[in-house]
């Protein structure tokens, strides 16, 4: 849709403004007495009603008893601000506390009763503080591909899976600098939460075939490869990498009797194989 741009005021306050479809301001409720949020996404202006639909829910608790875990990291994930847990049984504010404290950073349970609590987002996210946190956890993937002490993968993990929501959170509710590319990000991120589930498995077998030790020293050095060509991208040394990754994918292969080791293993090559596809698509400039 295209729309003319009117301008208005003096020529040094020059200022211009454009009309919004009465479709869409009717479809939302919205007159002269009511404000709009206006973000500047990248070369993009996003209007939305302020009110922020989707922004406050109610949840049963006592329903999702047993999978609360992916309903509050769901909510958390798709930007809602304010939720309103209801339970019967004390054990949901148990585990609601735990999940808020282990996994969904910014949230705090702000008021509780004997049979509800309100949980709301205390921060505000940012679009530079997208591109620290990214960095940061994809660093921390780097630590828990490498780490074999067991503690220090069990807290690697969690940091990760918390930073991952965090940045799946600031995708939805604010997108990225560069629009059309949230999506991507969003899938990327999926990806490198499911690398670092794959290493964290691979880490409670115990690797004894000199083969796979092989393979996973292979595939911590085209991780690490993966870090430095997203950081700083080269056609020569992508092209290089992807055609190891590829024929690493292919050669672990996985027959009718295969050990836990293999499996992760195949299961590593296959994902990163899949995630230069993300990096070249992110990244390649003209």
């Amino acid at each position: 849709m295209e729309k003319k741009l009117t301008a208005q005021g003096p020529k040094d306050r020059k200022s211009y403004t454009v009309t919004l479809p009465i479709e869409w301001v009717k479809k939302e409720g919205l007159d002269k007495r009511r404000q709009v949020e206006l973000n500047i996404v990248g070369n993009k202006v996003v209007i939305s009603p302020r009110k922020g639909a989707g922004e406050r829910v109610l949840i049963d608790g006592d329903d999702y008893a047993s999978s609360l875990i992916r309903v509050l990291q769901g909510i958390y994930r798709s930007g809602v601000d304010e939720t309103k847990l209801r339970f019967k049984n004390s054990k949901i504010l148990e585990e609601t506390s735990d999940i808020i404290e282990q996994k969904l950073i910014g949230y705090e349970i702000v008021e509780h009763k004997k049979d509800y609590l309100i949980i709301k987002d205390i921060t505000k996210e940012s679009e530079e503080e997208f591109k620290t946190v990214f960095r940061r956890l994809f660093l921390l993937l780097l630590e828990l591909s490498e780490s074999e002490d067991a503690v220090q993968i069990k807290i690697v993990d969690k940091n990760i899976k918390r930073l991952i929501n965090y940045c799946q959170r600031i995708l939805i509710k604010r997108g990225h600098s560069e629009f059309l590319k949230t999506p991507l990000y969003y899938l990327m991120l999926d990806r490198l939460e499911k690398i670092g589930d794959e290493f964290k498995w691979l880490s409670c077998v115990k690797i004894t075939k000199k083969k796979d030790k092989d393979y996973l020293k292979e595939i911590r050095g085209i991780m690490r490869t993966a870090y430095e060509t997203f950081y700083k991208f080269d056609a020569k040394k992508y092209n290089a990498v992807v055609r190891k990754s590829y024929n690493l994918k292919n050669e672990i292969k996985l027959g009718e009797k295969v050990d836990r080791a293999t499996i992760h293993l195949h299961n590593l090559a296959r994902i990163i194989n899949s995630l230069y596809g993300d990096i070249f698509t992110l990244r390649f400039k003209d």
